[in-house]
C-alpha cells in the first residue's frame, strides 16, 4: 500500500514540477519576444483607431438625426 503512495505521490510531483517549469518558460519566452517599442506602437496605433471610431460613431449618429428630421418633413400629413 505505501508502495503505491510513494509511486503515486512520485508522479504527481514530477507533473506539477514539469507543468510550473513550463509555465515559466513559455512566459519568459513571451516577454522577450515583444520588443517594449513595438508595443509601444501598437498601443498607441490602437488609441488611434478607436479615437478615429468614436469619430464615426458620432458623424454617423449627427447624419440619422438630420435624415430622421428631413423623413419628418417629407411626411404626407394628408394621410392622416
Amino acid at each position: 500500500m505505501s508502495l503505491g503512495l510513494i509511486i503515486v505521490g512520485g508522479i504527481v510531483i514530477i507533473t506539477v514540477v514539469a507543468s510550473i517549469s513550463d509555465y515559466l518558460t513559455k512566459t519568459k519566452v513571451a516577454k522577450s519576444s515583444i520588443a517594449p517599442e513595438t508595443l509601444h506602437a501598437l498601443e498607441r496605433r490602437v488609441a488611434e483607431l478607436e479615437e478615429r471610431a468614436n469619430r464615426q460613431e458620432n458623424r454617423i449618429q449627427s447624419l440619422e438625426s438630420d435624415i430622421s428630421f428631413a423623413n419628418k418633413l417629407l411626411e404626407d400629413r394628408t394621410k392622416d
